[in-house]
């Protein structure tokens, strides 16, 4: 009896031992976790670039997005309002659709960090998605230092979709093909600084390296793609084109900006703008320089295809330089197309 109850104790022990283990396990993965997540990183609050809430992979990525989307809920969750949130490393798994439809307001450090997209943009059965990673940022929030590859099909952008803010060191690789598009933003309304577009962009009007159409500042940009555009100029009026930085500049100011890629038209064709407009505020093209080749058939230019539209003459280029060769068979010249 006595050596049955000695074996039962010893069995406990070893099951107890066990089970302490067990407990061991799951409490590390647990605190593991725990620190793995960026809403819970010690001494972290986001509330400044110093402390910036830290995203590791792609579930990190997922959860600020849902969390941007909250923000539009009826409870109109603010959380993510006025917070930081930096990349840390680049994402291996791809992200296949846009990270919010909701605006981002907040701050984004990419840390020259990678995030893959392999978007398809299906409006019919996801109309309230955006085609880009962020949908829109509004006045005040910036996004600085993000790489984007990969591919956008059927997308305005690949990085931000309607800009109102500061997007700033970007690095565009990946290739789109849509009807409008731009490398870093589709429309820009806000300041893009020292961002690059090396991916090649395929559409048919208002397609541009770095902005398909740009009502506000874009400065110190550089476009490598190849952009092409099967039909430009197809706008009322004659309106909408193709360039090497911006499609559509109406009004705002571009400077200091630098194509090096291919650019290919129907009208309205340009190695840094190729329709240019202004209006009670005027559209400037300055200190800028194309070494791309401008093919178009009307109103061809180095710099910009056309700077006339109406009674708006308010567009002006000046201190900019093309290096580039430009065809066309009407209204051609290397700097302006038609004036």
């Amino acid at each position: 009896m006595g050596s049955f109850l000695t074996g039962i104790q010893n069995n406990m022990g070893d099951i107890m031992k066990t089970y302490f283990i067990l407990l061991l396990f799951i409490f590390f993965n647990v605190l593991l976790f725990s620190q793995n997540s960026f809403t819970d990183i010690p001494d972290t609050d986001g509330l400044s670039e110093f402390t910036a809430y830290q995203i590791w992979d792609i579930y990190h990525l997922k959860e600020l997005g849902d969390s941007i989307d909250a923000s539009m809920d009826p409870d109109f969750s603010t959380w993510h309002f006025n917070k930081h949130f930096r990349l840390m490393q680049d994402l291996i798994e791809p992200l296949t659709e846009s990270l919010c439809w909701a605006p981002f307001r907040a701050h984004f450090y990419g840390n020259s960090k990678k995030i893959t997209a392999s978007i398809v943009y299906d409006y019919i059965t996801n109309p309230y998605s955006s085609p880009a990673v962020f949908s829109a940022i509004l006045f005040g929030y910036s996004i600085d230092g993000l790489i984007v590859e990969g591919y956008v099909n059927d997308g305005f952008a690949v990085i931000v979709d309607y800009n109102n803010g500061i997007i700033s060191n970007c690095i565009n690789n990946a290739m789109i093909t849509s009807w409008s598009a731009g490398g870093i933003t589709y429309t820009n309304r806000g300041t893009i600084s020292n961002c690059i577009n090396n991916g090649d962009i395929t559409g048919m009007d208002n397609i541009g390296g770095i902005a398909g159409q740009n009502l506000g500042t874009i400065t110190d940009c550089i476009n490598t793609g190849q952009i092409t555009a099967t039909n430009s100029g197809s706008q009322p009026n004659g309106a909408g084109g193709v360039g090497g930085i911006v499609g559509l500049h109406s009004p705002g100011s571009v400077y200091n900006c630098v194509n090096l890629g291919s650019v290919e038209g129907k009208n309205n064709v340009g190695g840094i703008s190729g329709f240019s407009s202004g209006g009670i505020e005027p559209a400037t093209i300055t200190n800028c320089i194309n070494y791309g080749f401008i093919k178009g058939i009307d109103k061809v230019g180095g710099i910009c295809g056309t700077t006339s539209y109406l009674s708006f003459p308010n567009a002006t280029v000046t201190n900019s330089v093309n290096v580039g060769v430009v065809e066309g068979e009407e209204d051609i010249g290397s700097i302006v197309g038609k004036e």
